[in-house]
């Protein structure tokens, strides 16, 4: 009976440890032992590696970065995109109309293109497809006034480098002679794309504007191209239309 005893090691607590060479109960974290002077093997201190987030904190980061995309983009068609589209064709060449009636079927025609004015613009969001997918729609108001019915499309590309991101839309639409025109552009982006705009540190970009015309004359047809972009960055814009100075556009 005494010999099981004795075969029992010596109880521990947490805060405790023993000598390997007196089986001396030493408390933890002493190097050495204090009966026989043994060197004792102390555990290392525990490294402890950065925080695992739950899936509810992952899911919330993740709509986060989804909304300074949506956000990112919105305000790019609201702001430069009303921009572009004033300055370069609200404040076009709409003073030559009365000229227009002496001079060729043509050149009337060609002056109905950048007498175009720009009357409303209403934009809105839809985000039933998250974390999928997101689209913004972008309306403008687009009034003829002159005697030519007028067949366009407009292409529209926003171009967000430091992101790679390239955001393209177009549009075919018919306007009138002497009417308004409510063409509605989509733009519909990938959970990658959203992704990438969410996390980049410049949200700078680049957009475009090409535009073809089918103009109806007195004597055929005339076919016409426009071409503009704008440096978000530069705040500079160039292109083949005249430029203006900028104003805010109604809602359509």
């Amino acid at each position: 009976m005494s010999d099981y005893s004795q075969a029992i090691p010596p109880q521990t607590t947490s805060s405790q440890t023993i000598c390997p060479n007196c089986k001396q109960t030493v408390a933890y974290g002493v190097r050495f032992c204090p009966k026989c002077g043994s060197q004792l093997m102390t555990a290392p201190p525990m490294s402890y590696g950065p925080p695992i987030m739950s899936m509810p904190e992952q899911k919330h980061h993740a709509e986060k970065r989804l909304a300074i995309a949506i956000v990112l983009v919105v305000l790019a068609l609201t702001g430069v995109g009303g921009f572009i589209f004033y300055s370069t064709v609200l404040n076009g060449n709409g003073g030559v109309l009365q000229a227009a009636a002496a001079a060729t079927d043509k050149s009337g025609a060609s002056n109905a293109v950048d007498g175009l004015q720009i009357t409303c613009t209403t934009t809105s969001t839809d985000t039933s497809g998250l974390p999928y997918s997101a689209s913004i729609y972008l309306t403008f108001g687009v009034s003829n006034p002159s005697k030519y019915q007028i067949d366009s499309t407009w292409t529209i590309t926003y171009d967000y480098a430091a992101a790679g991101v390239v955001l393209t839309t177009s549009q075919t639409f018919h306007v009138p002679a002497q009417g308004v025109a409510y063409p509605r552009w989509q733009l519909t982006m990938t959970s990658g794309q959203l992704s990438s705009l969410g996390s980049s540190s410049n949200p700078s970009f680049t957009v475009s504007l090409d535009r073809t015309f089918i103009v109806h004359g007195s004597y055929g047809t005339y076919d016409f191209t426009r071409h503009d972009t704008y440096n978000s960055a530069s705040g500079v814009s160039s292109g083949t239309s005249s430029t203006g100075s900028t104003g805010n556009l109604p809602a359509c």
